[in-house]
């Protein structure tokens, strides 16, 4: 024979050529009922129930039912970033870092490239698996945001907050691959101090190079942002994400029409002010308290417990909200004097005395509370004092705060034994 044999790179070229074109649904297809039935811990016949008909002649059921199904339902079972609270810093902010990293490299970034590989090759896998991808690009950029409000300042530009964390995402990303491949390369402190130096690089804490963005010029506006779904939601999420990048006094109406991608003077139609895409944001967060309030007015809730129920309930508002209600009260304390409106319209809406007043008087009605003070001046304090230190104390929860709030106020407001 006159055959000559094929050159190994031939056979090595050709091999890794195919295996770039491999279809991964196919590949899901090579999955045996058999395998998945014994790590399930059922019976085959179960299986055939739930999956029923023959996929053999070109039907849809059995096998092929099932890999559209496992498809459709994609998961990567991510099980969130595991925090204590909002970190107060950035080196707090590093240690949940440290874990997402070894919870990559545990199992989660194999299923992640798992699903990118599948989801590839098939739509509904892509859709299955595309709010779990979001959600944890989301926790890491909450993380990071609540770093950068803990230190009073700003991302350096030409960074932004979004930026700033797809970058750190994608080096998790990476490094977790290293370690993947080679086994104690890089360990989870020094992830920690890497993503603490790199916080501290990216974080200017005086805002020394902010520079107010330029308005959008109306030919780079959206075309279609009148057909949005919610474009006041778009200006309300921008408007928050601007905030913990700059905080209230840096973020201008300019920044939050180029955010939510409107002519400036689109925007001031829908919102004249920051202060009403403020008031617009915490009205509806602010309205559940009043309605939990009345629910325990209605169903006669001994007075003191409605008021620690309530005031919890103000604490989670604040915190849930913290970007926003920071905002509020910047715009209280200090917008007073050159724009008085602002205020009437925070008190008109977002009035947090409101909250317990009507607790207060009556406990003082039913004798348990104390008139020292008027109702409305005690609940200006009690609201206050929560509303400070919810944004003072970021590693404490709503209830560890009004519990300090009331450990030293509510000796003033109960009735004292005479």
């Amino acid at each position: 024979m006159n055959s000559r044999p094929v050159p190994r790179e031939q056979f090595l070229q050709a091999g890794h050529r195919l295996l770039g074109e491999v279809d991964m649904t196919d590949l899901a297809r090579s999955l045996s009922i058999s395998a998945v039935v014994d790590s399930a811990g059922l019976s085959q016949q179960t299986f055939h129930n739930t999956y029923p008909g023959n996929s053999r002649g070109g039907g849809s059921g059995g096998k092929e039912a099932f890999v559209e199904d496992l498809l459709d339902n994609l998961t990567v079972n991510y099980g969130g970033i595991a925090t204590t609270g909002p970190p107060a810093g950035v080196r707090d902010a590093a240690e949940p870092v440290a874990a997402l990293f070894e919870d990559l490299t545990s199992g989660l970034m194999r299923r992640r490239i798992t699903a990118i590989l599948l989801a590839s090759d098939h739509q509904g896998a892509r859709k299955s698996v595309t709010p779990e991808f979001e959600r944890l690009d989301a926790d890491l950029r909450a993380m990071v945001g609540q770093a950068i409000q803990a230190q009073g300042g700003s991302v350096r530009q030409p960074m932004s907050l979004t930026s700033l964390t797809t970058v750190l995402g994608a080096m998790l990303d990476g490094l977790a691959l290293r370690q993947m491949l080679t086994p104690g390369s890089i360990t989870a402190s020094e992830i920690a101090q890497l993503s603490t130096t790199i916080l501290q690089c990216a974080i200017d804490p005086v805002h020394s190079d902010r520079a107010a963005t330029e308005p959008l010029p109306d030919e780079a506006a959206d075309s279609s942002a009148f057909l949005r779904p919610d474009l006041e939601a778009d200006v309300i999420a921008a408007t928050e994400a601007l905030f913990v990048d700059h905080g209230y006094f840096l973020v201008t109406l300019a920044d939050i029409a180029a955010g939510a991608r409107l002519r400036v003077d689109d925007l001031r139609r829908l919102f004249p002010s920051k202060v009403d895409i403020i008031v617009a944001a915490l009205k509806p967060e602010f309205e559940r308290v009043l309605r939990l309030r009345r629910a325990d007015e209605r169903l006669g809730v001994e007075p003191a417990i409605a008021l620690r129920r309530t005031l919890i309930a103000v604490g989670e508002f604040v915190i849930d909200n913290r970007a926003m209600s920071s905002g509020m009260l910047l715009a209280l304390s200090f917008e007073q004097f050159q724009q008085p409106n602002t205020v009437t319209t925070v008190l008109e809406h977002l009035y947090l005395p409101s909250s317990v007043q009507p607790i207060l008087e009556r406990g003082r009605e039913a004798g348990l509370f104390s008139d020292d003070a008027p109702a409305l001046d005690v609940a200006i304090m009690l609201t206050n004092n929560v509303l400070f230190r919810c944004l003072t104390r970021p590693k404490e929860s709503a209830v560890e705060v009004v519990d300090g709030v009331l450990r030293v106020l509510m000796p003033g407001v109960t009735t004292r034994a005479r």
